[in-house]
């Protein structure tokens, strides 16, 4: 009898995780094609021999919605919008801005865990001040560390006065972002409080 309830119990959980997964796969189709349309209006178009902007703006989506046991995005998306005199232009440019925007996200998301640090008694609050400080100057540092990331979306469209404006987006694994940023900044410490640096070397992203 207790093995049959706990099948039971079992089937009905794969059963609610399967239609759960179901719905959302839906709704992000659904939300692609609602803002594939939308872009198309007004004027996007995607590269030559590219995916279909509906299929690329589903893998954004996928990536939004991604989430770890605790809820957390796996993935942090960088986008970028530039406007320059050539499609090739415009796409180095705007992978450059991606990489800036990503780092932007990392720095304010290691400045929260830290926060949470001061809150567990693993960094005083003067500690925290010393490292959200040099965080927030290491910007630069930390988009250079970031590792190669192939863009999710890319799609441009003709400007009024000639010009190429392009739209991309990229995504970055939260955790690896997060790490490569805490590497970046334990560095920079480390040249001024040894003591600190190991701090936060041992604090941890879960």
């Amino acid at each position: 009898m207790k093995k049959t309830l706990l099948w039971a119990l079992i089937s009905a959980f794969t059963f609610t995780v399967s239609v759960q997964a179901a719905d959302l796969e839906k709704q992000i189709v659904k939300d692609a094609k609602k803002e594939a349309k939308a872009l198309k209006k007004q004027g996007w178009q995607v590269l030559p021999g590219a995916l279909p902007l509906e299929r690329q703006l589903e893998d954004v989506y996928r990536k939004q919605y991604d989430r770890d046991e605790l809820g957390q995005s796996k993935f942090i998306i960088g986008v970028a919008q530039p406007t320059s005199g050539s499609i090739d232009a415009g796409r180095l440019q705007a992978q450059s801005l991606c990489h800036v925007s990503i780092a932007q996200q990392c720095s304010a998301q290691l400045k929260g865990i830290v926060e949470l640090a001061v809150a567990n008694k693993q960094l005083t609050p003067e500690e925290a001040v010393t490292v959200s400080e040099v965080t927030a100057k290491s910007t630069e540092l930390i988009t250079a560390r970031l590792g190669r990331t192939v863009p999710l979306m890319e799609c441009w469209k003709k400007t009024d006065s000639g010009n190429v404006q392009m739209l991309v987006r990229m995504g970055y694994p939260t955790t690896r972002a997060l790490e490569e940023a805490k590497e970046v900044v334990r560095e920079q410490l480390e040249e001024e409080l040894k003591d600190l640096s190991e701090k936060l070397e041992r604090i941890s992203f879960k």
